[in-house]
This record gives C-alpha cells, structure tokens and sequence, in this order.
C-alpha cells in the first residue's frame, strides 16, 4: 500500500522505497532500516505466541520466486496469503493465494494469471475470499481454493473490503492518476465504479465498508501526503480531510497504510506510516501514525511513534511490530540480508516498546506484515532468499 501509480510494483519495492529513500536510524526503542534482499523469495510464515516464542514456522517454495504482501486470518483458525510467484525471471507473474491451516500446514496454493500479484484479501462469512490484484484483476474463491469468479476493474486494487450482503468494495488508482473506488456484488457483477478527481492526482491505498452502507477511504496525493474520505452508499462524498506536515520538513511519503477502520460509534480510526525529512538533514525518519477522527471527520487524536517495521494494533491496547536484527549490530530492521531471528514488539499506547521477544528459531531476511490472532499470539509474514 505504497504511493506508486503501479500498485504490486510499488508493494513489492515496499522495503527498499521505504528504506533506502528514507535511512531511519532510531534509539534502543526503535529500528534500525537497511537495504532489502534481492530475488528471488521463498515465501514464509511464522507463527507465535503471545511472548513472541514460534509455534511453529512454514516455508513455501514452489521453485520460483514466491513474495508475500498480505496475510489474513481464517476463522478455522487458519491463515490466508495473499502476494506472487514467478516461476523464472523471464517468466510472467502470477497472483498467487496460499491456505495455511492451524497448525501450519499448507491445505493449498492456487495461482492466477495476472500482470501483478495479490495486493487485498477480503474474507466472507461463508469461508471465501476476495482478492484484488495490481492490474484490476478481482477474483473469488471458496474456502478450499476452487475459484469461484473473476472479474476485471479499471484500476489496480491495492484496498478491499466485504459489504454485508457479500459483495465487496475496492479501492485503488485509474491510469496511475485518479482515485478510483468501485463497488461488485457476490456474484462479480460490477455495480459501481467511480473517480474522484477534485482530489487531483492521487492513489487510494486502502478502504473499509462503513455501517450506513457506505466506506471510508484513505490514500495519497501529489499535492497531499495523507487524504480520507467518507462515501455514503451511493458514493457521493460526505466529507473529505486531507493532512499537512509542517514547514520544517523538505520532503514527505506516505509509505504504507496498515489498516482504516470505523468504530461502534461511527468514528475512523487509521494506522499508517509516512516517512518524513527534515531541512538539513542527509537522513529522514519513517513515523507510525495512529489517528483517529469522529464521524463528521473531525480531529479525536493522534499518537506518533518511530516504528518502520510492520505495526499491528494489539489487542488490550498499545501496538505490536515485528523485526529482524539489524547486520549492523545497533537495533532492528525489517529487511536483512544476513538473516535473523523474528523479534515480537509489544508497546504500549504512546509507542514505547515495553518488551522484546528473545526471537524465533526460525530466520528470514525480510518481514513484510503481522497480524494478531485470536488467541493472542502474532503471524508474520516474511521471506528469505533462496540460494
């Protein structure tokens, strides 16, 4: 959920746009960015528990390269992965979804032809997924992995999100330019598909369906590093917030948006994170954001914490982040060629680390996301390179 027009290509140079445009350095409570590894992948997950310790970790390397961008959990108590495989470096990419079971198994893969791979996973009650690609490819599939349908939008999907009556609505860019938000039904039928250009050019990078029938969506602009906005269920605009940064600094990117939620009492809650450069200085410093707003889009609060690895909000309260240890020997990172054990970071509501897990037994060299499970525990999605 990066701000290049081409949605997969800019998911998957994530690490390195977010790392080497931006070298963060923080203190003890903080991570340490570096460079990323090259291709190709195996696609891996790892599974902890409450503390941090692994239960257990899984490798899927199918002979190509395999990279994960999103994971999802399942309510059989599995997890679903979403990203891409190559099966040769001339080859073309293929969207790729990967079904693994409670115990880490994987039930099944199914790959589909597509220009880029899977950026959205929506999950239905009935057991299926949704899934949205980075050339406007949507498709369903049950929850054993038989697709069920396909259907083609007129822009990249980096957002998804299931409506009540099982259709879904995505979110994403039209011709790398125009924020583009459309809405199918349960059968793939394209109900409604519209721009918005008075937000001038710009990228939605994630939405959720709202409880009045309509959505919440966030994304960026050339003019704007951070914009949201509230559709009713017709999509016409209710209201519209776009955020500044201050005059200190000289540059500022928006690198990814982790999740856009609405409360029980109507308000949007958004975690995010933007990498910011100050007048002055040869480095900037990548900033998670967690922001909330009231219904009518006004300001609740903000808390800001220096935090580059994947961020998931914990159950209880605080935040959770899971990082590698840095080749450097000075903090943690979320990409290292060396390979490390996966630490957990639990922190509290302000963002300060209050514990640090003694790190799995498994090790990998890049992390891409994390997601908490019902029980407690954690998920991470990462990867190593295959030699």
């Amino acid at each position: 959920m990066l701000v290049d027009g081409k949605t997969h290509a800019a998911r998957k140079r994530a690490i390195s746009l977010a790392l080497l445009s931006l070298v963060v350095l923080t203190a003890v409570s903080g991570c340490l960015s570096i460079d990323a590894v090259a291709d190709p992948h195996a696609l891996s997950v790892t599974r902890t528990d409450a503390a941090g310790t692994e239960i257990w970790h899984t490798v899927f390397d199918g002979g190509g390269d395999e990279y994960g961008t999103v994971i999802v959990p399942v309510s059989d108590g599995g997890l679903l992965v979403g990203g891409s495989v190559k099966q040769s470096p001339g080859s073309d990419e293929h969207a790729l979804l990967l079904k693994i079971a409670e115990d880490g198994r994987i039930e099944w893969n199914r790959s589909f032809p597509a220009r880029y791979g899977v950026e959205a996973v929506a999950s239905h009650p009935d057991g299926s997924f949704t899934a949205g690609t980075g050339d406007g490819s949507l498709f369903r599939v049950a929850g054993d992995g038989t697709p069920v349908w396909s259907s083609r939008v007129s822009g990249s999907v980096p957002g998804i999100s299931g409506l009540p009556d099982g259709g879904i609505v995505a979110a994403g860019s039209k011709h790398e330019r125009d924020v583009w938000v459309a809405v199918v039904n349960d059968t793939g039928s394209l109900l409604r598909e519209e721009t918005y250009p008075d937000l001038g050019r710009g990228r939605a990078l994630e939405v959720a369906s709202a409880s009045d029938g309509g959505c919440i969506v966030a994304g960026t602009t050339d003019s704007h590093p951070l914009w949201v906005m509230r559709l009713d269920g017709e999509g016409n605009v209710i209201w519209t917030r776009t955020f500044e940064e201050g005059p200190e600094f000289i540059g500022v990117m928006l690198h990814r948006v982790y999740s856009v939620r609405e409360k029980p009492d109507g308000s949007v809650e958004l975690l995010y994170k933007v990498g910011r450069a100050l007048k002055g200085e040869d480095a900037g410093r990548s900033v998670t954001v967690d922001r909330t707003l009231a219904r009518d889009g006004s300001d609740v609060s903000v808390t800001e914490f220096y935090m580059p690895c994947p961020v998931v909000r914990a159950s209880g309260g605080g935040y959770a982040c899971a990082a590698l240890e840095s080749s450097e020997g000075a903090g943690y990172t979320m990409g290292n060629h060396l390979g490390s054990p996966i630490h957990v970071m639990k922190c509290d509501e302000r963002g300060e680390i209050v514990r640090v897990s003694a790190g799995t037994e498994a090790e990998v060299e890049i992390v891409t996301d994390i997601l908490q499970t019902p029980d407690g525990g954690f998920a991470v999605l990462g990867g190593s390179t295959r030699i």
